[in-house]
This record gives C-alpha cells, structure tokens and sequence, in this order.
C-alpha cells in the first residue's frame, strides 16, 4: 500500500535486537554532536554573547546611560566595555558583575542568611521544568547572584542546555553520582570516585558566577545504588544524601537551583529533603492538573515518612505553582488557570508564556536571554517586538521568584547556627591565627 504522498511502499521495519540498539545508540549520539557543534559554531563550548550598554542598564540599577558613561569616565579602573561601533559598546557578563560590585547593588544574601536551595519539581514529563531552570538560574546570574545548577535527571536536558555533552563530555564521576553511591560498595570495597563532596563535581559555564554539577545517563545508577546501600548501611537515611552533599558546597552561592527528573525516585525524594523551596512547574492542561494532584499526594507521602524518621517536621519556606507553557489567547488555558489559582493560592502571580520565540531557540541550545535582540544588533533575525514580549514575560515571572527569595531572606534571623562547612572554616582560621 502506497503512504498518503504517494511514495512507493514503505519496506516492513526490521527487526531490533541488541547489536541493532548498539548502532542506533551510536547514530543517534552523533546526530547529538552534530546538532550541538552546529549550535555553538564556530566554537567548540558555548560562548556567551556580550550586552550593549542600554541593556546593562537595568541590571545597575536602572540607571541612565549619561550616569553609566559619566561614572565610567570618572573612574577610568571600571570596567569600560569595548567600542564595537560608533553607537554601540559591549561588556561581558563578568564586567558587569564588576560594575555591580563597584556600584554596590549586588543582591547577594546578607552575611548570616543562610543560601536558598530550591528545587523545580514535577514528577510528569513536559511540564518545563528545564526550561524554567535554565532561565531562572540565567535571570539571577544577571542581576548578581551567585548560582549553583544542579542537574539531577539522568537525561541531562539541562547540561545540554549549557553546550555540554552528557555522555561523551560529562565522566560520571563528574555528576552527583558518586556522592549517592558513598564511600564504599555494598562489598566493602572503597569507591574509587569517592571524594567526600559535591565540590568535584562542579563544572564553570559560559556564565560567570553561574555553576553547574552535570548529569549524564550514569546519574540513574544512583537508584541501585542507594536502594543497595538501604539493605547493607545499618541506620541509613537515605534521603538526607544531596542535603550532605549540598552542605559541603552551597555556602558559595546564594542560590541552588535542582533541576529534577519527571519521576518519583529516591533521588527525587533526596531533592524534596534537600530544598527549601519549591517551584512546581504546572501547564493548564487537564492532564497536566491531574497529573499535579498525585504529585502533591505523592509529596505529602515522601514528606511524612522523612518526619516519622527524623522526628521533626520538614517544612519548605515556599511551595508555589509556577504555570508554564500558557498561551493567554487560549480560552481553555484561561478557563484552568482560573481554577488553579481559585484552588491553590500559592501560585504566582505570572505565567511562563508559550512563545513561537522560545519554541524556535530550543533547537538552538539558546536561552532568551543568550539572544543579542538590540535595536543596534544585526544579529537577531526575527521579530523585536514578538523577542520583547516573550523576554518581558520570562522577565516577570523570574523576578516575581526573585522576590520570593528576598522574602525568605527577610524573614530569617541574621544570626543562624552554622553549617558544617562554615564550622570547619572557622576552626581553621583560628588555628592560622595561632600558628
């Protein structure tokens, strides 16, 4: 029987077996290069464009350009930028911290406020969990703060999102893994890869102060690996994993972002104990609501064992509904956004907006806000207007996070018991103080 175009008929499919799923295995990671160094070209990594000085503008405070060009001649040790044209000058995402810093308008967290570890969870699949990752921890990195990236889904969406190859370019002793796996097998023997900290597994991106801790198809070893050490570690707290491992590193940042996979896992579960916060990605979609209630019931149930065991109460600083892929010209979308928001009222205030302009960049590996749009850019093809509106949105519902952040912030004592990190720091600098 001929197709619908008209073709000759199609050959019968042929028959899978082991080696054939070895080559089409191999096939397809060479079609992921090929797509990835297509995307990055002409590097090898990717390579964050640099901003124009009007639209540094808003992360200095919102300052005019006289008042940047005039502090800058001022002050000849700033950062100038580079003369690229007659109407246009250029910095770098590092310069702009450095103008940050001089100017005094970093929002990092006050000294005694503990970092914000949230995790943007959902345990049902195309739900823009990535998505809003990737831009949230972007949108923070501009306005100053330091940000760690935690990719914990062993498909790797978010490490892809950076130029990075999960599983020719990300060793898996490299990825959290290790860290889930422990000191020592369930033989006894010591695990090579052990090394005591996530602090191994941190990889620099193209963003300056924007951190990332890599996944790759290994990380989903991690669940045979904890459910082995369930039956052989006696008194094994098997969600408190990644809360450790965090400990030894987040007092760099302000801010940990998890990126988790769409499943309920002990990994997961490890992500729920971790977070102080969640951001629970949710379409308005009828599939995607329900799909939410058995989450949340899902939770509830992780969460009450996590209290028998410690004896505590685990208590997020704020679990909100973020709604994600909304097109606000779909009377469906506004019908189920009514009712989430009538029944959950933590959902914030802006949607993620479904845009042809986001649709078209994921393809490229590119983020909103890794696109030159400027006026006086000829390196935008599409619609400046259609650009605005889609990063105006993404803006909104970033900086409406932002200020969630702020608010946990604001309402912790100044003073906290220190972390196991920060304690080990002190000790040590007592003792160089009496040598």
């Amino acid at each position: 029987m001929a197709d619908d175009s008209g073709d000759t008929a199609r050959q019968p499919f042929s028959k899978l077996a082991l080696e054939d799923l070895e080559v089409l295995s191999g096939k397809a990671q060479l079609l992921i290069e090929s797509a990835r160094d297509a995307a990055v070209e002409p590097h090898r990594r990717k390579v964050l464009r640099h901003f124009s000085a009007s639209e540094i503008l808003q992360y200095l405070g919102n300052i005019s350009i006289d008042t940047l060009y005039r502090r800058l001649k001022k002050d000849e040790l700033l950062p100038q930028g580079a003369q690229v044209s007659a109407r246009r000058r250029e910095f770098s995402l590092q310069e702009i911290h450095q103008l940050q810093r001089a100017f005094g308008i970093t929002p990092r967290r006050a000294s005694g406020k503990r970092p914000l570890v949230m995790s943007v969870c959902n345990f049902k699949g195309g739900v823009a969990k990535t998505t809003t990752a990737a831009h949230l921890a972007q949108y923070l990195c501009l306005h100053g703060y330091r940000v760690l990236a935690v990719d914990l889904d062993a498909q790797a969406s978010l490490t892809q999102m950076f130029g990075i190859l999960p599983h020719t370019e990300v060793p898996s002793n490299q990825t959290a893994r290790p860290f889930f796996e422990g000191p020592g097998d369930q033989n006894g023997e010591p695990n090579p890869d052990w090394t005591g900290t996530l602090a191994t597994a941190i990889q620099k991106t193209h963003w300056d102060q924007l951190d990332l801790i890599p996944s790759n198809l290994g990380l989903y070893g991690a669940e045979f690996a904890i459910a082995a050490r369930i039956r052989s570690e006696d008194n094994f707290l098997f969600y408190r994993i990644l809360a450790d491992g965090l400990d030894t590193v987040k007092d760099d940042y302000d801010v940990v972002l998890l990126d988790t996979a769409p499943s309920l896992s002990f990994v997961n579960s490890n992500a729920l104990y971790a977070a102080d916060a969640l951001v629970i990605t949710l379409p308005p979609a009828f599939m995607d609501v329900q799909s939410a209630s058995l989450f949340y019931e899902l939770i509830a149930d992780v969460v009450r064992t996590i209290n028998q065991v410690q004896g505590d109460q685990k208590t997020f600083d704020f679990g909100a509904v973020l709604l994600t892929r909304f097109k606000p010209s779909d009377a469906i979308h506004q019908k189920i956004s009514s009712w989430i928001r009538s029944s959950i009222s933590d959902t914030f205030t802006h949607a993620m907006v479904q845009t042809v302009v986001l649709e078209k960049l994921g393809p490229r590996l590119l983020t909103l806000y890794e696109v030159d749009h400027s006026e006086e850019s000829a390196k935008y093809e599409g619609d400046r207007r259609a650009f605005e509106r889609a990063i105006e949105a993404m803006n909104d519902v970033n900086g409406e996070i932002a200020q969630a952040i702020h608010a946990v912030w604001d309402r912790q004592p100044q003073k906290e018991r220190a972390s196991p990190r920060q304690a080990l720091r002190a000790v040590n600098e007592a003792a160089s103080v009496q040598d």
